[in-house]
């Protein structure tokens, strides 16, 4: 009976989502054949949020254009399965949009929230709220954007 409990245990595993933070430099974003630019930056020496719009490039395809309403970019940028998350700001209202990273579209953006988004333990928080994710890393039980 151990065993096959300790069998399952790499499959169960293997179903999460892994969410890679993705490093900004000088404005782009890299994490193996991708690449973002991310636009103006508020502080070209010591950055902390920029100014978009997004472009997404992967290997050889064309660029695209993420839609205007993903502005004020902070980080963690984060990455899993294709799909980046995108934490934004205006004023005291924070929003995180999931963006599809082969087609630039917006897949789904949360509510209005205050406080930072965070990659803790595994797991993405916004506001102090967890963000359930799917094996594909997409957000749990919610299939469209929710405007």
């Amino acid at each position: 009976m151990l065993t096959l409990a300790l069998a399952l245990v790499p499959a169960v595993a293997g179903a999460c989502c892994q969410l890679t933070p993705m490093g900004i430099v000088g404005g782009i974003g890299r994490l193996g054949e991708l690449s973002v630019a991310f636009g103006a930056a508020d502080d070209p020496q010591h950055p902390t949020a920029w100014q978009g719009p997004l472009r997404i490039a992967t290997g050889a395809a064309p660029p695209c254009t993420v839609s205007d309403e993903v502005a004020i970019v902070e980080a963690p940028v984060l990455l899993g399965d294709g799909i980046l998350y995108v934490p934004t700001y205006s004023g005291s209202n924070n929003r995180l949009y999931a963006v599809d990273t082969r087609s630039c579209r917006v897949l789904w953006r949360s509510r209005r929230f205050t406080g930072p988004t965070r990659l803790e333990n595994g797991h993405l928080t916004i506001g102090g709220r967890r963000v359930p994710l799917d094996r594909r890393c997409r957000p749990g039980g919610i299939t469209k954007d929710p405007r």
